[in-house]
């Protein structure tokens, strides 16, 4: 969809995936608007490629999708061993966040849409801490010594 990252040069990513344009184009106003960089796409395939080629800090994404839903995404995402980000997923359907638990996949939170943006970008930047805070245990037990000079 977007091909230009929205937002600031520098920092996380977030990626807005919802086959509903203003939907998308109002989530990332509200994250940009907080200097968030992100990118769009309208599908959970274009979801899969974003994800694998730009590793996103965070995934937002539609749960009812037409072609491959959020749940399958996240599914292939799971499947494929690779890179997973924290997920957001969003629903107006109340029956799917049944579906998100019975299943026990690696989903940071569900929101149910309408998406309240206030409380959207609550979960973001608390998914964004938590990845910065992983990303430093990961280096810090890769062996590597911090602080020290040669």
């Amino acid at each position: 969809m977007s091909e230009v990252l929205q937002g600031p040069g520098a920092g996380p990513m977030v990626l807005v995936v919802d086959d509903d344009p203003l939907q998308r184009e109002e989530i990332t106003h509200c994250l940009t608007n907080l200097g968030i960089r992100t990118h769009e796409e309208g599908n959970g395939h274009a979801a899969l490629k974003a994800v694998a080629s730009m590793h996103p800090a965070v995934v937002i994404m539609d749960i009812k999708m037409p072609g491959m839903d959020g749940i399958d995404a996240v599914k292939a995402l799971q499947d494929a061993n690779g890179y997973i980000p924290k997920i957001i997923l969003i629903t107006g359907y109340p029956e799917s966040l049944y579906r998100t638990n019975r299943i026990g996949l690696p989903i940071h939170s569900v929101i149910e849409k309408p998406v309240p943006l206030r409380h959207l970008s609550q979960f973001v930047l608390s998914a964004l801490e938590q990845e910065e805070e992983e990303t430093t245990i990961n280096f810090s037990e890769s062996g590597a010594v911090q602080g020290e000079t040669s």
